[in-house]
């Protein structure tokens, strides 16, 4: 293996190990790190602060996602070509490698799931060689999800695997194609659909979720939509988020429609492009819609609809109250327009004449529950209020006070105190 010496450095990376390294620092902090010291280590600050070689040094990638380097004590032989020799060499665990080359200050710095980023970008460049893409037509879906594959990961735990049956719809979409990755032995190893979609009134593509026999060949999927300038899904190995896209380094919320036929006899668990009428589907949650594509058993959900009397717009009859009373009376309202009213435990409209909001309750006008007392409304039971016997109506409690001679709580502002005691200003001359 050629090394290529960058600067006088003690720290040796292969020609591979160097490119991958370059090609991963816009992406990955911990390769961003390693790219840097290789070029700074002359300075003996970096030295001291990150790098440690007394352990493991001479780093190339291997085949089967290892690093293969040479450990502590042991003598770097060469080829008489130059290229480095086997003798002496071991192979590890990247993530091991990578932390034993760290100082442990160093290695403090990064999370766990940065190291786990790390390993599957280096394991996708140690498999590049052994898996391919092959971008096919819309014709050919169901026979790729009916293909023998790759065993494990999300590819292996699909709902949707071999059922051919279900696939109509895609088998007839024009603007659907799909990307497989299919390793040496022509195993299926990743699938992901492939829209052609309009963004901005342009044409695009967008590269659905992917699934994948292993989390690492996720990097190549990535790549492949970065090397065509196509949108992703951010959550690429999920089926939510999916207004959620990315392109490079742009990341947007885009709603899309696929005009297709969806008249079908049977019909897949769709991830993205979920919700539809006739004749169309669309990421939107919030468009007007007939059917959602959420079932595995190769039905679709219907989706009732009726008529809110208040906007008149067609809502999901699961967002709607029927109304028995008031002003939208034998009506549908969506329910954020709907209070419930405890006075006889039906919905109201929110803004219906007949009821009033008490203590964060609805009641009717009408109830014996509630009282109004000087322009606010008040339960019967709360303690902001009293009942007068003298009066023979609520008052506030703040403009009360309690008088033994009448046994009753009298108006404040109509008291008068004789002798320690209140007496109403109607009898007051009789008492003096």
């Amino acid at each position: 293996m050629a090394q290529t010496q960058h600067r006088e450095m003690n720290l040796r990376v292969s020609d591979s190990f160097y490119d991958f390294l370059y090609k991963n620092k816009e992406s990955n902090r911990i390769a961003r790190v390693l790219y840097r010291c290789i070029h700074w280590q002359g300075h003996k600050l970096v030295t001291k602060l990150f790098m440690n070689t007394e352990q493991v040094n001479y780093l190339t990638l291997r085949g089967d996602g290892t690093i293969s380097y040479l450990p502590k004590g042991k003598e770097h032989v060469t080829n008489d070509d130059g290229r480095w020799a086997r003798d002496n060499r071991q192979n590890g665990r990247p993530a091991g490698i990578i932390k034993k080359l760290l100082t442990p200050k160093a290695q403090k710095l990064f999370k766990d799931t940065e190291y786990e980023a790390f390993v599957n970008s280096y394991k996708s460049e140690c498999d590049r060689e052994k898996v391919t893409f092959h971008l096919r037509p819309n014709v050919d879906i169901p026979d790729v999800y009916d293909m023998r594959r790759e065993g494990g990961g999300t590819l292996g735990d699909s709902c949707m695997n071999g059922d051919v049956e279900y696939l109509d719809i895609y088998k007839h979409c024009k603007d659907l194609r799909i990307l497989t990755l299919v390793n040496v032995e022509g195993l299926l190893s990743g699938r992901a659909l492939v829209w052609n979609v309009r963004v901005d009134g342009e044409d695009a593509v967008f590269l659905d979720r992917f699934y994948v026999a292993k989390d690492h060949y996720c990097d190549l999927f990535i790549e492949y939509a970065n090397e065509y300038g196509w949108w992703r899904k951010r959550n690429y190995n999920s089926q939510s988020g999916k207004s959620e896209w990315i392109k490079g380094s742009e990341q947007r919320d885009i709603y899309a429609t696929i005009h297709t036929r969806t008249e079908f006899d049977h019909y897949p668990y769709i991830d993205t492009f979920c919700y539809g009428g006739d004749g169309w589907l669309s990421n939107d949650e919030n468009k007007d819609r007939e059917y959602e594509y959420v079932q595995t058993s190769g039905d679709r959900e219907y989706r009732e609809r009726v008529e809110c009397a208040v906007t008149n717009d067609y809502i999901d009859e699961d967002d709607a109250v029927f109304i028995q009373r008031g002003r939208y009376n034998n009506q549908y309202i969506h329910r954020d327009y709907s209070v419930y009213c405890e006075t006889d435990c039906l919905d109201y409209y929110e803004e219906d004449d007949n009821i009033v909001e008490v203590d964060n309750s609805w009641y009717r006008y009408d109830d014996d529950n509630i009282v109004e007392v000087e322009d606010n409304w008040y339960r019967t039971d709360s303690d902001d209020i009293v009942y007068s016997e003298f009066h023979e109506e609520y008052i506030l409690n703040d403009n009360a006070v309690y008088s033994e001679h009448h046994e009753s709580h009298i108006k404040d502002d109509e008291a008068y105190e004789v002798a320690g005691q209140y007496f109403h200003e109607s009898v007051v001359n009789k008492v003096a």
